[in-house]
């Protein structure tokens, strides 16, 4: 058995390794194809995703809180507020496993340094958890103000919201940051989760949690589609005020903004996910995982991120708050108000001068 030190950094002192005894690539492993040639194609799939999500949400984050709608908007901005950071820190945290998993330069630094590869598969499970999370809250504030829309008039503050986001936080932090007390990391290894979980916590944290949410916001959005239409069918029965409709249309607006935003996670995570429960079968039977599925559970990386460049599309176009702050920020919003000016006082002028003609005649 050899045993391994680390400095203070967690990196691995290279004078003291048994190199006859490091893990062989797990996931890559072929004897007769290279996968390294797929890793140019796969690093062009991903950055131009990151790079249009990064600005995108940087965009629309910067115009929340240059507009009033996280100080006096609706609480539910709160929440997309949250999706709105979750997705920028996402298009953050994904950099450094990308180096390490496809750049040779990133492989070769990260083979023996301990902290830094463990904190990048932190970061990662805290993006991809984050947006789940983050879509799970927003559902079931959705959910809350269909089926109750009194009681979430009181009880669903912007005060409340933010402490909800702020615990959510605290709690997909920890389940990740364990991994640094608890891990499995071993030297020349691939830097990855399946290498660095220990066995339990893969079986009895990381996957019950993920399924058990993913499996959460399928259900709560299929009864929230089903609220929504008794919603909409109770609202027919029922005349009601023209203020009760608008404000009823805009709830359902962003109803809306959740399902599309839930059907694009879905439809980007389900391929990559399967193609990766496929290569873990072929692991636990001890058999070499077979080329043409290597190069697509890689090339199908980008998919899961293509939600980030989705999410402030869809806030853009479905709300119109959301779509003023934004182009509110580039300067956009003053010539409708001013011809809405125009054509008031035009009116008032209009008026009094029927009225004073009117009196003239009499």
């Amino acid at each position: 058995m050899s045993y391994y030190s680390t400095d203070a950094t967690g990196e691995l002192s290279t004078d003291e390794i048994d190199i006859s005894t490091s893990s062989a690539n797990i996931i890559d492993v072929q004897p007769t194809d290279d996968i390294t040639a797929w890793f140019p194609w796969i690093l062009l799939a991903v950055y131009p995703i990151l790079t249009v999500g990064f600005i995108f949400n940087l965009i629309t984050a910067v115009a929340f809180m240059n507009s009033s709608l996280l100080s006096k908007g609706k609480p539910v901005h709160q929440l997309i507020f949250n999706m709105t950071m979750s997705d920028l820190i996402t298009c953050l945290v994904t950099q450094p496993f990308l180096l390490f998993q496809y750049t040779e330069v990133g492989k070769r630094f990260i083979m023996t340094r301990k902290i830094p590869c463990i904190g990048a598969v932190i970061g990662i499970n805290i993006g991809f958890d984050s947006t789940v999370t983050a879509l799970l809250l927003i559902t079931c504030e959705r959910l809350f103000a269909i089926t109750s829309p009194l009681q979430h008039m009181y009880r669903m503050t912007r005060r409340t919201c933010r402490v909800v986001i702020m615990i959510s936080w605290l709690l997909v932090t920890a389940k990740s940051a364990v991994l640094l007390f608890w891990n499995e990391w071993e030297p020349f290894a691939p830097c990855i989760g399946l290498v660095v979980y220990p066995e339990s916590y893969g079986l009895y944290i990381y996957n019950p949690n993920l399924y058990v949410c993913m499996g959460l916001v399928v259900l709560l959005n299929i009864i929230l589609g089903v609220a929504v239409v008794i919603a909409k069918r109770k609202a027919k029965s029922i005349n009601a005020s023209e203020t009760t409709t608008k404000s009823s249309q805009s709830d359902l607006k962003i109803v809306k903004i959740v399902f599309l935003a839930v059907g694009v996670l879905l439809v980007t995570w389900i391929p990559n996910n399967s193609l990766g429960n496929l290569i873990f079968f072929y692991i636990k039977k001890g058999q070499a995982t077979p080329f043409d599925l290597l190069v697509a559970f890689h090339m199908t990386r980008s998919l899961p991120l293509v939600g980030i460049v989705a999410d402030p599309l869809i806030y853009f176009l479905q709300n119109a708050q959301c779509r003023d702050a934004v182009l509110k920020l580039f300067g956009q919003m003053g010539a409708p108000k001013i011809r809405q000016k125009h054509s008031a006082s035009d009116l008032n002028t209009s008026y009094f001068n029927t009225v004073s003609d009117a009196t003239t005649k009499i």
